[in-house]
């Protein structure tokens, strides 16, 4: 029978839990902000070609940023619990936990930049200043990508 891999705090898992704070009290600052500011009614929903198909007020926003972060703290607290992991026999490797407990941490804070984009495009979207959106997608996208990349590196 194999041991049970334990996770221990260590510097970079309290450097990614700090960063997460930071993020998630900047970014729902800006919801609220967001919220303050927007017009009593905004787009809610989007067809297929970025027309918007629904209407309501803007705290309707909250309720999928909310989840989204939920999500986020979720990931944040699992990454503590490696037996939930589903890896393959043959995978279950000291290395394998951490770039699992890595990538699901880094899959966190990606997620408060998700409730980011969802918020300023639902509730700036009359604005028309696509330079932050933009700027907050690239940044998710280059992550995803080293992310992978550092993650298959031998």
């Amino acid at each position: 029978m194999k041991e049970e891999i334990k996770v221990y705090r260590t510097k970079e898992s309290t450097i990614f839990e700090i960063t997460f704070l930071i993020l998630a009290l900047v970014v729902w600052g800006l919801i609220i902000w967001f919220v303050k500011q927007a017009p009593d009614i905004v787009p809610t929903h989007f067809d297929a070609s970025g027309n918007p198909n629904a209407w309501g007020s803007p705290v309707r926003i909250v309720i999928p940023c909310a989840i989204i972060t939920i999500a986020g703290i979720i990931m944040m607290i699992l990454s503590y619990f490696p037996k939930y992991f589903n890896l393959a026999e043959k995978h279950k490797t000291p290395r394998n936990y951490a770039l699992s407990i890595r990538m699901l941490r880094i899959s966190s804070l990606l997620m408060l930049l998700l409730t980011l984009v969802l918020a300023w495009t639902l509730l700036q979207s009359t604005s028309r200043s696509p330079i932050p959106i933009i700027s907050i997608v690239v940044i998710m996208v280059i992550v995803a990508i080293y992310t992978s990349i550092a993650t298959h590196r031998n």
